[in-house]
């Protein structure tokens, strides 16, 4: 190969290499800006689905109990407080403990045996006498 068509072959393949090394590196870029989006789209997602269940449990709280502005402000404190408990948990001892401990608080609050983060069948667990 001669001089003029080495510079040709060095054009046509760009600053870098060949046209094999672009293609990879180009693919990498594009996996790792699709994993990046995919990222952001799960957390937005779940963001979304945390809102809804906040409100959803809010709404049958105040039709539960009929807790207005003022009882819903205090529940809202308490809220705050049990995050703000978790993350200084999660921060001194792991996440593994802070969840540990905030399944175990929810065990006890509501009388449930809590085995799993979610339980479906959670209301035939308590007729089978599955509470603490």
């Amino acid at each position: 190969m001669n001089r003029q068509q080495r510079r040709s072959l060095a054009r046509k393949n760009g600053p870098g290499g060949n046209c094999a090394g672009q293609l990879a590196r180009r693919a990498a870029i594009r996996h790792g800006i699709n994993l990046a989006a995919r990222d952001a789209t799960v957390q937005v997602e779940a963001d979304t689905a945390t809102q809804r269940a906040m409100w959803l449990m809010v709404c049958s709280i105040a039709d539960a109990y009929g807790f207005g502005p003022k009882r819903m402000e205090a529940f809202f404190a308490a809220l705050q407080e049990n995050t703000e408990d978790l993350a200084r948990m999660t921060e001194e001892n792991g996440e593994e403990y802070a969840y540990e401990k905030m399944r175990q608080k929810a065990e006890r609050v509501t009388g449930v045996k809590i085995q799993y983060l979610y339980e479906k069948d959670w209301r035939e667990a308590v007729k089978k006498g599955n509470v603490s």
